[in-house]
């Protein structure tokens, strides 16, 4: 689960990094974007927060080699 919510986090990312280099960093469409990550990252910190309680965080760091080719996200 965590590792699909980071996924979709950098598939939004990258998503808005192009769209505001093609249309400005005030498009509508990058500020969508924007606050889709907000969402999915303020849900990351409450499953990590949550699953604190009582025991250490198992988490790993983690990197992403995604292809631009592969990054349609919906």
């Amino acid at each position: 689960m965590r590792e699909k919510l980071l996924e979709k986090i950098e598939l939004l990312r990258q998503q808005m990094v192009k769209l505001g280099l093609e249309c400005g960093l005030d498009h509508p469409d990058v500020l969508e974007c924007s606050k889709q990550i907000d969402r999915l990252h303020n849900e990351l910190l409450q499953m990590d927060h949550g699953s604190s309680k009582g025991k250490a965080l198992n988490t790993k760091p983690y990197r992403f080699y995604i292809l631009e080719s592969k990054m349609n996200f919906a």
